[in-house]
């Protein structure tokens, strides 16, 4: 087969999106398939990095488009960068003629209908791989205020949506919002998000250079781990800090970037939180040692963002044999997740004294976290690894082409 795969980041840069997309390329090309990747130039974390137009990775053909780079500090710059990278990555695919099938993600927003437009031109079956869904998530967020332009947003989402051959989303609850989008169900495939289950292992955090390198020896540490943004819960957060200062043995880790981020350092700074250490993101090869340097890991979600979005970092965190405190809605992926696997806790948004209950019982019983911890191991084992969502979706891309 052909594929082609559109997303605004790849290898080697080291955002979510980038890195699920080129352990899967990686995989397809592995099988023989004949895969090119429409990206572009620029990396999450911005600066100055400008890469290579072209590129190959094994036998993965990368084409990097020059759009602009205005970055995310602004709403118009955000914008530019959007509507450059959608024109010149119409203009590669159509260049490049009728593939297979092309896969398309959510990065930048309403890629689905770049992949519609593009059917329409030269005739190949669309993917759409919906890691979050837009614009509903903007609008929730308030980025993307209620009236004719959200509606207008909104209509072009759903006609595009519709037109996909398949759709790959990544979990019960957003597979409903689908359904109630009106994507015909049997146009609907779950596949989860993974982690390398042979990357990232579980580390002995006697032996473990993150926690050395942070000072983390005898503290019991929580974690929250990647990008902290507008989908994420953080109103919870603040309140389980203070009350948890008091016990000198607990510290909070928080490593990534993210829009909430800032006002969560600005926070620190003012209240003096010295029990709360900030460090920038991790590489690939690095993150066995990160994870595995807690003892408990943070993941929250709005309860607006249901079904929306699917925090896909349980799944390194499962791997890495840590257990998770969830902060978000019950009827979510990631709470379902982690009650089958009994490798966590589930609690509501705002419901910070239950939360400083979790994070207090396992920083007095070792026992039952490290039990968690290898129930989270299991599970990421059986279910969640690498080469099971990628054989899945191969053969879906399969089915789409021939």
């Amino acid at each position: 087969m052909r594929i082609t795969f559109v997303n605004r980041y790849f290898y080697p840069d080291i955002s979510a999106t980038s890195q699920l997309l080129t352990e899967l390329a990686e995989d397809l090309d592995a099988r023989g398939e004949r895969v090119t990747i429409i990206t572009s130039r620029s990396t999450y974390l911005g600066g100055n990095t400008k890469l290579a137009s072209r590129d190959r990775l094994k036998g993965i053909d990368i084409i990097r488009v020059a759009a602009t780079r205005f970055g995310r500090g602004r709403t118009w710059g955000r914008l530019v960068d959007y509507l450059s990278f959608y024109l010149l990555a119409l203009w590669t695919t159509v260049r490049l003629g009728r593939q297979d099938c092309m896969v398309v993600m959510s990065d930048p927003p309403l890629l689905s209908t770049l992949a519609a437009v593009s059917r329409w031109i030269i005739g190949t079956p669309p993917v759409y791989w919906m890691q979050d869904s837009y614009p509903d998530i903007a609008i929730r967020a308030g980025a993307l205020p209620e009236g004719m332009m959200a509606r207008a947003v909104r209509l072009i989402a759903r006609w595009s949506l519709r037109r996909m051959d398949c759709t790959v989303e990544l979990g019960r609850c957003m597979e409903q919002h689908l359904l109630r989008e009106g994507v015909p169900g049997h146009r609907i495939v779950t596949i989860p998000n993974w982690a390398d289950t042979s990357l990232i292992q579980p580390v002995d955090r006697r032996d473990n250079p993150f926690v050395q390198a942070h000072r983390l020896e005898d503290q019991f540490v929580v974690m929250y781990s990647g990008n902290l943004g507008v989908v994420h819960e953080v109103e919870t957060l603040p309140a389980v800090i203070r009350e948890t200062r008091s016990i000198p043995s607990i510290a909070f880790c928080f490593v990534g970037e993210g829009a909430h981020l800032q006002r969560l350092r600005e926070t620190a700074r003012n209240e003096s939180w010295n029990h709360v250490r900030f460090v920038s993101y991790q590489s690939k090869e690095a993150l066995r040692f990160s994870l595995s340097g807690a003892h408990l890991h943070l993941v929250t979600l709005r309860e607006d963002m249901l079904g929306l979005c699917v925090p896909s970092k349980i799944y390194g965190i499962m791997s890495a044999g840590r257990p998770i405190l969830y902060i978000g809605p019950e009827e979510s992926e990631a709470a379902s997740t982690i009650r089958e696997s009994r490798s966590g806790f589930v609690v509501q948004p705002g419901d910070w004294q239950r939360a400083v209950e979790v994070i207090q019982t396992c920083h007095d019983d070792p026992t039952r976290c490290e039990q968690m911890g290898q129930a989270a191991r299991d599970y990421a084992r059986r279910y969640g690894h690498r080469a099971r969502a990628t054989t899945r979706f191969w053969q879906v891309l399969r089915e789409v082409a021939a």
